[in-house]
Protein backbone atom coordinates (compact mmCIF):
# COMPACT_ATOMS: atom_id res chain seq x y z
CA UNK A 1 0.00 0.00 0.00
CA UNK A 2 2.72 2.73 1.01
CA UNK A 3 4.57 1.43 -2.27
CA UNK A 4 1.26 2.37 -3.87
CA UNK A 5 1.06 5.49 -2.41
CA UNK A 6 4.38 6.81 -3.27
CA UNK A 7 3.61 6.35 -6.74
CA UNK A 8 1.20 7.95 -7.07
CA UNK A 9 2.65 11.12 -5.01
CA UNK A 10 5.85 10.76 -7.61
CA UNK A 11 2.97 11.06 -10.66
CA UNK A 12 1.52 14.06 -8.90
CA UNK A 13 5.05 15.11 -8.67
CA UNK A 14 5.36 15.09 -12.21
CA UNK A 15 2.63 16.62 -13.14
CA UNK A 16 3.35 19.56 -11.18
CA UNK A 17 6.55 19.77 -12.86
CA UNK A 18 7.82 23.31 -13.36
CA UNK A 19 10.15 25.01 -15.46
CA UNK A 20 11.86 28.40 -14.99
CA UNK A 21 13.99 30.05 -17.93
CA UNK A 22 17.19 28.69 -17.06
CA UNK A 23 15.90 24.74 -17.84
CA UNK A 24 13.43 26.04 -20.60
CA UNK A 25 16.62 28.03 -22.37
CA UNK A 26 18.58 24.83 -21.62
CA UNK A 27 16.30 22.75 -22.98
CA UNK A 28 16.06 24.42 -25.93
CA UNK A 29 19.78 24.77 -26.84
CA UNK A 30 19.87 21.18 -26.42
CA UNK A 31 17.58 20.60 -29.15
CA UNK A 32 18.80 23.07 -31.64
CA UNK A 33 22.09 21.97 -30.77
CA UNK A 34 21.52 18.11 -31.67
CA UNK A 35 19.91 19.08 -34.72
CA UNK A 36 22.98 20.31 -35.84
CA UNK A 37 21.71 24.22 -36.28
CA UNK A 38 24.96 26.78 -36.00
CA UNK A 39 23.00 29.57 -34.59
CA UNK A 40 21.17 27.07 -31.59
CA UNK A 41 22.73 29.81 -28.93
CA UNK A 42 20.82 32.72 -30.02
CA UNK A 43 18.03 30.83 -31.60
CA UNK A 44 16.97 29.62 -28.32
CA UNK A 45 16.95 32.99 -26.63
CA UNK A 46 15.30 35.13 -29.67
CA UNK A 47 12.35 32.14 -29.67
CA UNK A 48 11.93 32.70 -26.03
CA UNK A 49 12.04 36.14 -26.08
CA UNK A 50 9.18 35.77 -28.73
CA UNK A 51 7.02 33.20 -26.34
CA UNK A 52 7.79 35.10 -23.21
CA UNK A 53 7.13 38.73 -24.68
CA UNK A 54 9.98 40.34 -23.38
CA UNK A 55 13.65 40.93 -23.87
CA UNK A 56 16.88 38.86 -24.04
CA UNK A 57 18.22 41.27 -20.98
CA UNK A 58 15.23 40.60 -19.12
CA UNK A 59 14.64 36.46 -18.98
CA UNK A 60 18.91 36.13 -18.95
CA UNK A 61 18.94 38.87 -16.05
CA UNK A 62 16.23 36.31 -14.12
CA UNK A 63 17.38 32.73 -14.52
CA UNK A 64 14.72 31.38 -12.02
CA UNK A 65 11.83 32.81 -13.00
CA UNK A 66 8.57 30.40 -13.90
CA UNK A 67 7.66 29.80 -17.31
CA UNK A 68 4.13 28.65 -17.32
CA UNK A 69 3.60 25.16 -18.61
CA UNK A 70 1.46 26.57 -21.15
CA UNK A 71 4.18 28.97 -22.70
CA UNK A 72 7.12 25.99 -22.02
CA UNK A 73 4.91 23.61 -24.18
CA UNK A 74 4.53 26.60 -27.11
CA UNK A 75 8.04 27.31 -27.14
CA UNK A 76 9.42 23.50 -27.61
CA UNK A 77 6.93 23.36 -30.20
CA UNK A 78 8.70 26.11 -32.23
CA UNK A 79 11.99 24.91 -31.32
CA UNK A 80 11.33 21.65 -33.24
CA UNK A 81 10.19 23.59 -36.01
CA UNK A 82 13.87 25.67 -36.01
CA UNK A 83 15.40 22.47 -35.87
CA UNK A 84 13.80 21.58 -39.31
CA UNK A 85 15.19 24.33 -40.68
CA UNK A 86 12.45 26.54 -41.11
CA UNK A 87 13.85 30.43 -40.28
CA UNK A 88 13.34 32.01 -37.35
CA UNK A 89 11.56 35.03 -38.86
CA UNK A 90 9.07 32.98 -40.38
CA UNK A 91 8.47 30.94 -37.22
CA UNK A 92 8.33 34.39 -35.58
CA UNK A 93 6.38 35.73 -38.94
CA UNK A 94 8.16 39.22 -38.18
CA UNK A 95 11.74 40.47 -39.49
CA UNK A 96 13.62 44.04 -39.03
CA UNK A 97 14.35 45.97 -41.96
CA UNK A 98 15.49 49.38 -41.85
CA UNK A 99 15.04 49.67 -38.11
CA UNK A 100 11.28 49.00 -39.16
CA UNK A 101 9.32 45.91 -38.48
CA UNK A 102 8.09 43.59 -40.97
CA UNK A 103 5.15 40.98 -41.19
CA UNK A 104 6.62 38.14 -43.31
CA UNK A 105 5.53 35.09 -44.57
CA UNK A 106 6.13 31.77 -46.80
CA UNK A 107 4.70 33.78 -49.78
CA UNK A 108 8.08 36.55 -49.30
CA UNK A 109 11.11 36.79 -49.28
CA UNK A 110 12.93 37.44 -45.44
CA UNK A 111 14.10 40.75 -45.72
CA UNK A 112 18.07 40.69 -45.76
CA UNK A 113 20.40 43.44 -44.45
CA UNK A 114 22.20 43.66 -47.88
CA UNK A 115 19.05 44.70 -49.49
CA UNK A 116 19.39 48.11 -47.54
CA UNK A 117 22.59 48.83 -49.39
CA UNK A 118 19.60 50.07 -52.06
CA UNK A 119 18.22 52.37 -49.20
CA UNK A 120 21.68 54.00 -48.70
CA UNK A 121 21.76 54.12 -52.47
CA UNK A 122 19.19 56.18 -52.86
CA UNK A 123 20.18 58.46 -50.24
CA UNK A 124 23.29 59.39 -51.39
CA UNK A 125 22.21 59.83 -54.89
CA UNK A 126 18.48 61.78 -53.33
CA UNK A 127 19.53 63.77 -50.92
CA UNK A 128 16.10 66.24 -50.29
CA UNK A 129 14.36 63.91 -47.86
CA UNK A 130 11.06 66.65 -48.92
CA UNK A 131 11.04 65.93 -52.01
CA UNK A 132 7.78 64.81 -53.96
CA UNK A 133 8.83 61.36 -55.20
CA UNK A 134 6.97 59.14 -57.23
CA UNK A 135 8.49 55.14 -56.45
CA UNK A 136 8.07 52.47 -57.90
CA UNK A 137 9.01 48.99 -57.00
CA UNK A 138 9.20 45.55 -59.09
CA UNK A 139 8.45 42.50 -57.38
CA UNK A 140 7.77 44.41 -53.93
CA UNK A 141 7.22 40.89 -51.80
CA UNK A 142 6.64 42.38 -48.26
CA UNK A 143 7.50 45.63 -49.29
CA UNK A 144 9.74 45.93 -47.27
CA UNK A 145 12.05 48.48 -49.52
CA UNK A 146 9.31 50.59 -51.17
CA UNK A 147 8.28 51.45 -47.20
CA UNK A 148 11.73 51.96 -45.55
CA UNK A 149 11.94 54.69 -48.78
CA UNK A 150 8.49 56.31 -47.90
CA UNK A 151 9.63 56.39 -44.29
CA UNK A 152 12.68 58.46 -45.26
CA UNK A 153 10.69 60.53 -47.85
CA UNK A 154 7.71 61.49 -46.07
CA UNK A 155 6.42 63.26 -49.12
CA UNK A 156 6.94 60.67 -51.66
CA UNK A 157 4.36 58.49 -53.39
CA UNK A 158 5.23 54.79 -53.82
CA UNK A 159 3.74 51.65 -56.35
CA UNK A 160 4.75 47.89 -55.15
CA UNK A 161 4.10 45.30 -57.70
CA UNK A 162 3.66 41.51 -57.34
CA UNK A 163 2.35 38.40 -59.02
CA UNK A 164 1.56 37.07 -56.02
CA UNK A 165 -1.67 38.40 -54.24
CA UNK A 166 -0.37 36.41 -50.80
CA UNK A 167 2.54 38.72 -51.13
CA UNK A 168 0.60 41.76 -51.88
CA UNK A 169 -1.79 40.94 -48.66
CA UNK A 170 1.27 41.14 -46.68
CA UNK A 171 3.06 44.49 -48.21
CA UNK A 172 -0.56 46.01 -47.72
CA UNK A 173 -0.53 44.70 -44.13
CA UNK A 174 3.01 45.93 -43.73
CA UNK A 175 1.64 49.73 -45.31
CA UNK A 176 -1.09 49.65 -42.81
CA UNK A 177 1.24 48.43 -39.55
CA UNK A 178 3.50 51.65 -40.97
CA UNK A 179 1.03 53.97 -41.51
CA UNK A 180 2.22 54.29 -44.61
CA UNK A 181 -0.96 53.21 -46.51
CA UNK A 182 -1.81 56.81 -47.65
CA UNK A 183 1.33 56.69 -49.68
CA UNK A 184 1.78 53.52 -50.75
CA UNK A 185 -0.09 51.51 -52.90
CA UNK A 186 0.19 47.73 -53.96
CA UNK A 187 -0.98 46.49 -57.47
CA UNK A 188 -0.76 43.07 -58.79
CA UNK A 189 1.15 43.13 -61.87
CA UNK A 190 3.32 40.52 -63.98
CA UNK A 191 6.38 43.02 -65.34
CA UNK A 192 6.66 40.93 -68.41
CA UNK A 193 3.36 41.71 -69.28
CA UNK A 194 3.05 44.41 -72.57
CA UNK A 195 0.86 46.78 -71.00
CA UNK A 196 1.38 48.28 -66.74
CA UNK A 197 -1.85 48.58 -64.97
CA UNK A 198 -3.41 52.32 -65.71
CA UNK A 199 -1.79 53.70 -62.53
CA UNK A 200 1.40 53.03 -63.53
CA UNK A 201 0.93 54.01 -67.12
CA UNK A 202 -0.27 57.65 -66.10
CA UNK A 203 2.75 58.08 -64.07
CA UNK A 204 6.66 59.00 -64.77
CA UNK A 205 8.71 57.01 -61.42
CA UNK A 206 11.95 59.41 -60.46
CA UNK A 207 12.98 56.07 -58.45
CA UNK A 208 12.59 53.10 -59.78
CA UNK A 209 13.98 49.84 -58.13
CA UNK A 210 14.16 45.73 -57.92
CA UNK A 211 15.18 43.05 -56.15
CA UNK A 212 14.88 39.99 -58.88
CA UNK A 213 15.00 36.77 -58.48
CA UNK A 214 19.02 36.36 -59.39
CA UNK A 215 20.27 32.78 -57.76
CA UNK A 216 21.53 30.79 -60.39
CA UNK A 217 20.31 26.99 -61.84
CA UNK A 218 24.44 25.65 -59.92
CA UNK A 219 23.56 28.03 -56.71
CA UNK A 220 20.31 26.48 -56.13
CA UNK A 221 21.67 23.51 -55.06
CA UNK A 222 24.04 24.33 -52.51
CA UNK A 223 21.52 27.40 -50.99
CA UNK A 224 21.14 26.36 -47.05
CA UNK A 225 18.10 24.32 -46.20
CA UNK A 226 16.18 27.52 -44.60
CA UNK A 227 16.20 29.60 -47.42
CA UNK A 228 15.63 26.37 -49.94
CA UNK A 229 13.18 25.07 -48.26
CA UNK A 230 11.13 27.57 -46.74
CA UNK A 231 11.56 30.84 -48.87
CA UNK A 232 9.26 31.00 -52.30
CA UNK A 233 11.45 29.51 -55.41
CA UNK A 234 9.74 32.51 -57.78
CA UNK A 235 11.54 35.01 -55.58
CA UNK A 236 14.92 33.13 -55.58
CA UNK A 237 15.94 31.72 -58.67
CA UNK A 238 16.65 33.52 -61.99
CA UNK A 239 17.11 31.03 -64.39
CA UNK A 240 20.64 29.31 -65.54
CA UNK A 241 22.79 32.11 -65.33
CA UNK A 242 20.30 33.82 -62.77
CA UNK A 243 19.92 36.84 -64.98
CA UNK A 244 16.26 36.13 -66.64
CA UNK A 245 14.42 38.40 -64.62
CA UNK A 246 16.95 41.38 -65.27
CA UNK A 247 16.25 40.56 -69.00
CA UNK A 248 12.85 40.96 -68.70
CA UNK A 249 12.82 43.96 -66.62
CA UNK A 250 14.98 45.68 -68.99
CA UNK A 251 12.85 45.10 -71.93
CA UNK A 252 9.60 46.17 -69.47
CA UNK A 253 11.47 49.42 -68.43
CA UNK A 254 11.83 50.17 -72.37
CA UNK A 255 8.86 49.60 -73.89
CA UNK A 256 6.44 51.42 -70.33
CA UNK A 257 8.81 54.13 -70.92
CA UNK A 258 8.00 55.00 -67.07
CA UNK A 259 11.02 56.52 -65.94
CA UNK A 260 10.59 60.31 -65.39
CA UNK A 261 13.53 62.45 -67.44
CA UNK A 262 15.80 63.00 -64.30
CA UNK A 263 14.78 59.54 -63.11
CA UNK A 264 17.05 56.40 -61.81
CA UNK A 265 16.95 52.76 -61.60
CA UNK A 266 18.58 50.79 -58.57
CA UNK A 267 18.53 47.56 -58.85
CA UNK A 268 19.96 44.59 -56.05
CA UNK A 269 21.76 41.92 -57.69
CA UNK A 270 24.18 38.78 -56.59
CA UNK A 271 27.91 38.96 -56.59
CA UNK A 272 30.04 39.08 -60.04
CA UNK A 273 26.30 40.28 -61.84
CA UNK A 274 27.37 43.54 -62.46
CA UNK A 275 28.95 43.39 -65.97
CA UNK A 276 26.51 41.46 -67.30
CA UNK A 277 23.67 43.62 -66.02
CA UNK A 278 25.72 46.19 -67.18
CA UNK A 279 25.02 44.73 -70.53
CA UNK A 280 21.55 43.75 -70.22
CA UNK A 281 20.26 47.21 -69.88
CA UNK A 282 22.52 49.40 -71.72
CA UNK A 283 21.42 47.04 -74.67
CA UNK A 284 18.28 49.13 -74.02
CA UNK A 285 20.10 52.27 -73.81
CA UNK A 286 19.61 52.74 -70.63
CA UNK A 287 23.07 54.65 -69.32
CA UNK A 288 24.82 52.82 -66.78
CA UNK A 289 26.03 55.26 -63.56
CA UNK A 290 27.43 53.57 -60.62
CA UNK A 291 27.64 50.54 -58.45
CA UNK A 292 27.31 50.24 -54.71
CA UNK A 293 28.96 48.27 -52.24
CA UNK A 294 27.14 46.18 -49.40
CA UNK A 295 28.81 45.78 -46.25
CA UNK A 296 31.36 42.94 -46.58
CA UNK A 297 32.20 45.09 -49.85
CA UNK A 298 30.57 43.41 -52.86
CA UNK A 299 29.15 45.02 -55.46
CA UNK A 300 25.00 44.63 -54.81
CA UNK A 301 23.19 47.36 -56.61
CA UNK A 302 23.67 48.84 -59.77
CA UNK A 303 21.81 52.36 -60.54
CA UNK A 304 20.96 53.52 -64.08
CA UNK A 305 19.51 56.59 -65.82
CA UNK A 306 17.77 56.81 -69.56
Amino acid sequence: MEKIIKICKNILMIKKEKHNVYDTLSKGKEILQNAKIESFDIDARILLSYILGIEHHLFISNPKVEVPEKQYKEYIKLIKRRAKNEPIAQITGEKEFWCLPFKISKHTLIPRPDSETIIEAIKSEHKDKNKSYNIIDFGTGSGCLLLALLSEYKNAYGIGIDISNNALKIAKENAKKLSLENRGNFIKQDWKETKPNTEIQTKKFDIIISNPPYITKNEMKTLEKDVKKYEPKRALYGGNDGLNEYRNLSKTLYYWNILSPNGKIFLEMGKGQENDIKKIFEAFGFKFQKYFKDLNGIIRVIEFTK
